[in-house]
């Protein structure tokens, strides 16, 4: 730094003396130059100033939406800008913590910060991470980070009845280690496999399976965006939720898109998300999920699922899954599609496609329900499409709504008005077996509705709908509490042996 300013004095007398003493210098004192200056940009020197923690988000401005749009993607695509002639058919540009374009995200950074965290907070519980990590960041201090508010057994309150209690305390469970279910007359007797050779005594010689978890939503909704994260989130290989805000602790990213940030232009946002993750991370993972901020996975037996499409392949000339609830729309001609709600699953070659394929996936629709373009845009690809349903039993994995209205649904009869998940009801009541020829799923009502090894839920709109529902599925709540008395486990503080 003396240096600089040296020059910057002598610059005046002997332009060309300075430069060469300085590029002397650069070439002798480089390699300190350079390691005081990483430490000014990484803010470990006294005077330093660090890096925003959030983006400015004045500077998020989604582009106007044309009338029509050329099927192309520009290789540059962040140096695009308004005074350009033709946008392109697929805008996903995003923004780094000064607002600066052209910001590639790591993905992997919101596990690797929480893990040393717990590094730091040995002993810590699912509550001490909600209430400690980054929780500066939180726009409202809620009961929900505290065991003994979300634990409490508040009947009529709470989303969770007793329907969604028995849910997910008497039928969920989590694969400690990710278990295949093929079906068929041995279906009970599924072997355990692990998916990695980790070191800790697993003989496996699979490489592990990466997944990928993709959240959209957008910065009033940080508690919730934080809570997914802090939920489940970390329990994923990666994971990023697509905002209006880049907030890298809490892997949120400001991502840009054509049209309005609104509910209404879901789907622009959705293929901009898709592009982005196709873009720069198809090569690091194997499967690639995505879905809204309210919804909740339960990683362990996403792996499992993961595990026994790798076991299952392709059938025919199809290349390339997609995979999730699959759902009817009444009164449509095409209407089966992959519900959006739980989200929905992409392996590596069919996300590859649905990217290839973007710029003509109706690149100017304006619409809400992105499952069904999606869908519409994934019927032109030749994927092969999954049913997540329980290879062994028939029952579904993945749920579009909470656990308690999916223990309370009921079929009605033939004739008369259904609803549209009365509708859902009756049509996986009479889809065939998957493994098992000649039989019907039958209906699948209270909790036979959901799998063992239920994978997703959906609707869990607020934060404390959340962090309850995580609380029961991972046994959270102590026996000082009410809803840990039920349950009959101690809290357990791990993210990576099955607790919460």
């Amino acid at each position: 730094m003396f240096l600089h300013r040296l020059c910057v004095i002598l610059s005046a007398l002997a332009p060309f003396v300075c430069f060469q003493f300085y590029f002397l210098y650069k070439l002798t004192n480089g390699k300190e130059d350079a390691t005081e200056q990483i430490a000014y940009q990484l803010g470990t020197r006294g005077d330093a100033i660090p890096e925003p923690e959030i983006s400015p988000l004045d500077h998020f401005v989604p582009l106007p939406l044309p009338a029509e749009v050329p099927d192309w993607i520009p290789p540059n695509f962040h140096e695009w800008n308004s005074t350009n002639s033709t946008p392109p058919s697929v805008w996903f540009d995003a923004l780094d913590t000064y607002g600066r374009r052209g910001y590639v995200a790591d993905p992997t950074l919101l596990r690797k910060s929480v893990l040393q965290w717990h590094k730091d907070h040995p002993g810590a519980t699912y509550w001490d991470r909600l209430q400690g990590y980054q929780s500066h960041l939180l726009k409202k201090i809620d009961d929900y980070l505290f065991m003994e508010k979300t634990c409490a057994l508040i009947p009529g309150v709470s989303v969770f009845g007793q329907g969604g209690l028995t849910m997910l305390v008497e039928r969920i469970k989590v694969d400690e280690v990710p278990t295949l279910r093929m079906g068929g007359k041995d279906c009970l007797k599924q072997e355990e496999t692990p998916d990695a050779d980790d070191g800790n005594n697993n003989t496996t010689k699979k490489k592990k399976l990466k997944l990928f978890c993709g959240v959209y939503s957008y910065d009033g909704q940080r508690d919730s965006i934080r809570l997914a994260a802090l939920s489940y989130g970390i329990k994923c290989d990666g994971f990023l939720a697509f905002s209006t805000a880049t907030i890298p602790s809490l892997g949120m990213v400001a991502l840009m898109h054509r049209g309005n940030e609104t509910y209404q232009n879901m789907f622009q946002k959705t293929r901009s998300i898709l592009s982005y993750v196709a873009t720069h991370y198809l090569d690091d993972y194997d499967y690639f999920h995505l879905g809204g901020d309210d919804m909740h996975v339960i990683v362990e037996n996403m792996r499992s699922l993961m595990l026994e499409y790798e076991r299952e392949g392709y059938s025919g000339n199809k290349e390339g899954r997609m995979f999730g609830q699959i759902a009817k729309l009444p009164y449509h001609a095409r209407n089966l599609i992959f519900n959006g709600g739980p989200g929905y699953t992409l392996d590596r070659i069919g996300l590859k496609k649905l990217h290839d394929f973007m710029p003509k996936c109706n690149p100017n629709a304006v619409k809400a329900e992105e499952d069904q373009e999606i869908t519409r845009c994934v019927r032109n690809l030749n994927l092969e499409w999954s049913d997540n349903r329980d290879k062994c039993t028939g029952q579904q994995r993945s749920f579009g709504e909470h656990p308690d209205m999916t223990y309370n649904q009921t079929e009605k009869p033939e004739k008369g008005k259904r609803n549209f998940w009365e509708h859902q009801w009756s049509y996986w009541a009479n889809l065939d077996h998957p493994t098992i020829k000649g039989v019907k799923v039958g209906v699948k009502l209270g909790s036979d509705a959901a799998s063992n090894h239920t994978v997703a839920f959906h609707r869990l709109t607020y934060p404390s709908w959340m962090a309850r529902h995580h609380a029961l599925i991972y046994r959270a709540c102590d026996a000082s509490t009410p809803l840990g008395i039920l349950t009959d486990i101690g809290v357990d503080g791990s993210i990576t042996a099955g607790g919460a």
